[in-house]
């Protein structure tokens, strides 16, 4: 574990920690930032880079001579990122909760703020940083809203008991004239500070909490391609060099011995690749260089196979789709991805943990008539009880795989009367939300039942018949 300026210290998983107990001072905001702008952000740059296709290898000093100088590269740190995050959560999760009135609001909430967008961005910024951030705040209209942060430009400071409960969460943007300025987040307060960290504002916040949560791709906080960043860089390397042979060869040097030459003549020859050299044998050949091209193919495939089994993402080239039946294919391509499957459940487990804390936070505004959704939902969920609603939200997601769907059909139909409704249609990956098709269900049926009612030659309708004859009867009376 190391200090910090002020009195936090960072663990040696990139956690910031701080005194339980302790007020937050400038100080202390200084060193946090200071610390995530100079130390862990120069990694933040150097793995968004590599995601954006800057390698190390176009900062390399050029060769002298004019020798063939080539950068080429594969950007496998993009390839990696968005595979593994298209098979995670390239089919949108689904969130619910058990109390139909209530599940629509909920659903209307995280359809008004782009919810499983935001949900994709903060998938992909945990690949590449390791961590990424997802805050909720009111907006002009008084709308609970949320938003993505970068750990470039953001942080979470929890306390230093074995709960690691949240202490603040630190947002900060840097001016062209490199002023910095930010914004801390407590759990009862807003407070802005300037260049020089002094606090210049303070003002309460609606959450009873700190108004963010951070998701991890795992406990170390590394990104998804972190370990095979020295292979990455070997594979541009070797294909550089590949390529510099390649050109190499192709402006090889003509050599020939034999004749007389003036100084005009030696000249023109070497500015065209000729070598000449006065002997009385005549001969003439091009010089090569020795041809390691098997070498480097051998090593291009290793690198590249290593690349694969060590950031555990499967190389979709690789995947043999051939097989007598789809279900042969199927099951071949979900053992090529079983490495994948693993690391997506983990971080599925460390997404839920960190969506019912996200969910946990929004029922707990303290000022819910501003937020109507929020009060319909935990009066209905909660009564007069103190439990959260958070509690009751369940998670599904679902591994973005191609699918079977005739297979999955008769599944479902399979676990009829051995099931839930709602789990047996779970099975089927073309159901969005379980709870919504079970009423379209009901409401095709009542539907159906009032169709065949009212077309059926022996309904007769009673209703208008009884008022008739309670009018007949008024009628005959009064005469």
């Amino acid at each position: 574990m190391a200090k910090v300026n002020g009195k936090g210290s960072i663990s040696e998983n990139d956690m910031f920690l701080f005194p339980v107990g302790e007020e937050l001072t400038s100080d202390d905001i200084e060193g946090f930032v200071k610390y995530n702008q100079q130390t862990l952000a120069t990694n933040y740059q150097e793995n968004i880079n590599m995601y954006k296709g800057h390698y190390p290898i176009l900062d390399q000093e050029a060769k002298p001579l004019n020798k063939p100088d080539n950068r080429i590269l594969v950007n496998f740190a993009k390839y990696i990122t968005d595979i593994s995050n298209g098979f995670f959560i390239g089919v949108p999760p689904k969130i619910s909760l058990p109390d139909d009135s209530s599940n629509d609001d909920l659903q209307t909430f995280n359809n008004r703020t782009s919810m499983f967008d935001k949900l994709s961005e903060v998938a992909k910024q945990s690949s590449i940083y390791g961590r990424s951030f997802l805050m909720l705040y009111q907006d002009e209209n008084a709308n609970t809203n949320c938003a993505v942060s970068s750990p470039l430009k953001s942080l979470m400071v929890y306390d230093d008991t074995v709960a690691h409960n949240p202490v603040c969460f630190i947002r900060y943007s840097v001016d062209e004239d490199n002023n910095l300025t930010g914004t801390a987040y407590t759990d009862s307060e807003i407070l802005n500070f300037d260049s020089d960290f002094k606090i210049i504002d303070r003002k309460p916040h609606l959450f009873k909490s700190v108004p963010a949560v951070e998701f991890i791709e795992n406990e170390e906080h590394q990104g998804v391609f972190e370990s095979v960043k020295p292979i990455m860089n070997a594979i541009n390397s070797a294909l550089s060099q590949k390529a510099n042979d390649v050109e190499a060869i192709a402006d090889a040097y003509l050599m020939f011995k034999g004749g007389e030459f003036d100084a005009d003549m030696i000249k023109n020859m070497s500015d065209n690749r000729v070598i000449a050299n006065e002997s009385p044998d005549s001969d003439a050949k091009f010089l090569e260089r020795p041809n390691g091209d098997g070498t480097q193919e051998n090593l291009l495939d290793r690198l590249a196979e290593y690349l694969f089994q060590t950031a555990m993402v499967t190389n979709l080239n690789d995947v043999n789709t051939t097989g007598s039946a789809d279900t042969a294919s199927g099951y071949s391509i979900e053992l090529k991805m079983q490495a994948m499957r693993s690391l997506a459940s983990n971080k599925e487990r460390k997404f839920t943990n960190a969506l019912r804390e996200f969910y946990r936070i929004l029922f707990n505004i303290s000022n819910v008539a501003k937020t109507s959704f929020v009060k319909k939902v935990v009066n209905t969920l909660t009564g007069n009880t103190q439990s959260n609603p958070a509690d009751e939200l369940s998670f599904q997601f679902t591994r973005n795989l191609p699918r079977n769907i005739a297979n999955e059909a008769t599944t479902a139909q399979t676990l009829e009367g051995i099931v839930s409704k709602e789990t047996q249609l779970k099975v089927l990956s073309i159901v969005d939300d379980p709870k919504a098709e079970i009423q379209k269900i009901q409401d095709e049926e009542k539907e159906g039942i009032t169709s065949a009612v009212n077309s059926n030659p022996a309904n007769y309708n009673f209703d208008n018949q009884q008022k008739s004859g309670v009018e007949d009867d008024e009628t005959d009376d009064e005469q």
